[in-house]
């Protein structure tokens, strides 16, 4: 008699065992292949450049130091961490972040299993390299990448404009991990990896701190996109590099198209894998989320992706390799000056000063109840008489150089007003007192900046409304410009909504003060642009690669009328300014780094003068202090003259320590003390950098000015020289 049910179940092992089978064959062919041959594809008076035609794996020799970089790591399989799709992940130069829209999930895929185990890679030799298109056949991606030589470089782009998606409506590009792998560094390597983070920061190998991650987005944060909480930071960064030092030698790679759709990413050996990585992912699509509430307490999140790729030709990186020997972060740091000098017209300034820069805070606007009814008045912070008074005051307790900021000068205060025809402030001192003020700095020598804000604002105007010079956000509303608690990570809901002009209207408006020709103006700032990047996804569709294009190029505009002060600036406009503030002098931090590194100052040493953040927002002065003489920086002091007691519960609340008269004395004795030591190292490079031990760091610049800072609650002997807790010590050979 037939037994249905046995039949089901002996149909249902079968089906098992055969899927078992299947699985093992495959992990076999992964696996079994241990004959791997490279082909010579390229070749110059530097580098040979070889390639696997099978897997995409190559190699790059390095005639000068007979040093081989690798792709991926040859003994990859041996690997006693990685499992599941990570082992594979060692075998790939790419790994894609995908959507499947029917969920909107986030997947992902690597090279080597779903392109090359299935026959999906081509090799097309051109001249100095080859291109490789990986056709991933389930998911329906072609992505062509273009590998290639030139001088001392390996030159890897990924072609933007030739991918294909084949089944758009089912999976979307998201993200392009790119050579995740490429000379990874395992166990028994010596050195560490270099990060942009804020001032720079070295992660060393082999940390014991393989649970923790880096990755930081290249320029900070699309503004337009909503961050998630807990995603809070103290630095970003502000450099489109990264490198590694393997064995005595390295390499500086440097993001050199797309920059502002790259995320560095590093990981050390441990929990992932055995080996030390650091790579870049560029974003293919912005995402964001957004939430629908069914009932109070029914909520869903979805995914939110932009529709289409970025018109883009290329996203590409250089890996520069370095001299034996001669691969540290300085190396590294003296490769980018010297790409930032051929490439992007990085040129000297003059330095002959020795500046100590000043930002002023002229009016606020805030909501006072008069007669009992609310009213935006501008309280005055820094009128143009306090201006002159405060030099006046810097001047006699000797203060030589100065060099001012004047935020908020004009009409209602910061953060208020579009820039469409900027006049000076009432409450000031209105033209009056503005021209009293700059005819006293031109007297004296004192060099003064004035701010304008052409990216925030609270207000349209009856030309400009809101709702059309606004960036949209992907939600095609006008992009709010949070503000995240430090405390919470949450957005702090008292802070006043701010909101960003659309790149397009920057245009328009710093046409439009160019053309007002205030004749008085000879020098301008522009923080926001400096430091602020961000999409626009309204009808206009503007990506931050092209809103990076508009800044730039607005800014070599600005540059032909005007000299120029960046504030904090990001990568692609350090050649555009004629001087720097708030150059960052730490790092976030991040668990997984050892140590931080003034990798920003050693590339703008020696070419560009540049400042600290403001002392006054730090609590430890002597910490300050060490880290002014160890980045080589100049004093920047961020101040007001009056009204403190309005700052509470308005856009500048964070200037709670700012009026000027209580850091006088603290000026006097930092300018004294440090100043000296700034004369002696002006215009020199960094030539070492150490540190000796935790809080104990040597640093040696050009000219034989060599300086040991204390940064322990003890004395520091090295040597013979004893180095006072907290303090520093400089010997001059």
């Amino acid at each position: 008699m037939f037994d249905l049910k046995k039949y089901k179940l002996i149909r249902i092992i079968g089906i098992i065992f055969a899927i078992i089978i299947t699985q093992i064959l495959s992990f076999q062919k992964i696996y079994a292949d241990s004959e791997i041959s490279f082909q010579k594809i390229a070749t110059n008076d530097r580098l040979e450049l070889y390639v696997n035609k099978k897997y995409g794996y190559f190699k790059v020799l390095d005639k000068k130091t007979n040093i081989v970089w690798l792709s991926n790591p040859e003994n990859w399989k041996e690997d006693t961490v990685a499992a599941g799709s990570m082992k594979t992940q060692l075998a790939s130069q790419l790994v894609l972040k995908y959507a499947f829209m029917e969920s909107y999930a986030i997947q992902t895929s690597n090279s080597y299993v779903s392109s090359a185990m299935k026959r999906g890679l081509k090799i097309k030799p051109i001249k100095n390299g080859y291109i490789a298109t990986y056709s991933f056949k389930k998911e329906g991606f072609v992505i062509p990448v273009a590998v290639t030589i030139s001088n001392d470089y390996l030159n890897i782009e990924v072609l933007v404009n030739q991918i294909k998606e084949l089944k758009k409506e089912k999976y979307r590009l998201v993200s392009i991990m790119l050579l995740p792998f490429f000379g990874a560094a395992s166990k028994s390597d010596k050195g560490y990896i270099v990060v942009p983070d804020g001032c720079g920061a070295v992660i060393n190998f082999n940390n014991k701190k393989g649970e923790e991650e880096y990755s930081q987005r290249v320029y900070g944060p699309d503004y337009a996109l909503i961050r998630e909480p807990n995603t809070y930071v103290t630095q970003y960064a502000r450099l489109p590099v990264f490198g590694m030092n393997k064995n005595d030698s390295g390499f500086l790679a440097v993001v050199t198209n797309g920059d502002s759709k790259a995320i560095i990413n590093a990981y050390t050996s441990g929990v992932r894998t055995n080996f030390n990585q650091v790579f870049s992912e560029f974003i293919i699509r912005e995402q964001d989320s957004v939430t629908f509430r069914e009932k109070q307490w029914n909520e869903k999140t979805f995914n939110i992706f932009e529709e289409n790729i970025p018109n883009q030709t290329k996203y590409s990186i250089r890996y520069y390799f370095l001299d034996k020997n001669k691969s540290d972060y300085i190396a590294m740091a003296e490769k980018y000056r010297e790409y930032l000098i051929k490439e992007k017209g990085l040129k000297k300034e003059d330095q002959q000063k020795l500046p100590l820069y000043i930002e002023l805070y002229g009016g606020m606007k805030k909501t006072k109840y008069i007669v009992g009814l609310p009213r935006n008045v501008t309280i005055p912070l820094t009128t143009f008489d306090d201006a002159i008074e405060i030099s006046k005051r810097l001047k006699n307790i000797g203060i030589k150089d100065i060099v001012v900021k004047y935020t908020g000068w004009y009409e209602n205060g910061v953060y208020y007003n579009l820039p469409i025809s900027p006049k000076p402030e009432k409450v000031l001192g209105g033209w009056t007192g503005f021209r009293k003020m700059i005819d006293y700095f031109n007297r004296n020598n004192i060099k003064a900046y004035f701010d304008v804000d052409f990216v925030t604002f609270r207000k349209g105007s009856l030309f400009y409304p809101l709702n059309v010079v606004a960036t949209k956000s992907l939600r095609k509303m006008p992009a709010k410009l949070i503000r995240y608690s430090p405390a919470t990570c949450y957005a702090d809901d008292d802070y006043p909504l701010l909101f960003m002009v659309s790149p397009s209207y920057v245009t328009k408006f710093v046409d439009k003060f160019i053309g007002s020709k205030h004749a008085e103006i000879k020098n301008i700032s522009i923080s926001t642009i400096s430091k602020m990047l961000y999409s626009d996804f309204g009808s206009k569709q503007i990506n931050r690669l092209k809103t990076e294009e508009i800044f730039t190029n607005l800014v070599e505009k600005v540059t032909k009328q005007y000299n120029v002060l960046l504030t904090s600036p990001n990568g692609y406009l350090i050649p555009k300014g004629n001087e720097i503030i708030d150059v960052p002098i730490s790092s976030s931090k991040f668990a997984i780094e050892d140590y931080e590194i003034p990798f920003y100052q050693m590339v703008l040493r020696g070419y560009i003068p540049y400042s600290t953040p403001a002392i006054n927002d730090y609590t430890n002065d002597w910490m300050v202090l060490l880290k002014t003489l160890e980045t080589g920086s100049f004093l920047k002091f961020t101040w007001t003259a009056r009204n403190e007691d309005e700052l509470k519960e308005t856009m500048c609340d964070f200037l709670y320590s700012s009026n000027y008269r209580m850091w006088l004395n603290d000026v006097k004795s930092m300018y004294r003390k440090i100043y000296p030591v700034l004369q002696q190292i002006n215009n020199k490079k960094f030539l070492e950098h150490k540190v000796l031990k935790a809080g104990l760091v040597y640093v040696k610049f050009d000219g034989g000015v060599e300086i040991l800072l204390n940064y322990t609650s003890s004395d520091q002997k090295v040597g013979n020289t004893v180095v006072k807790a907290r303090d520093f010590k400089v010997i001059k050979r």
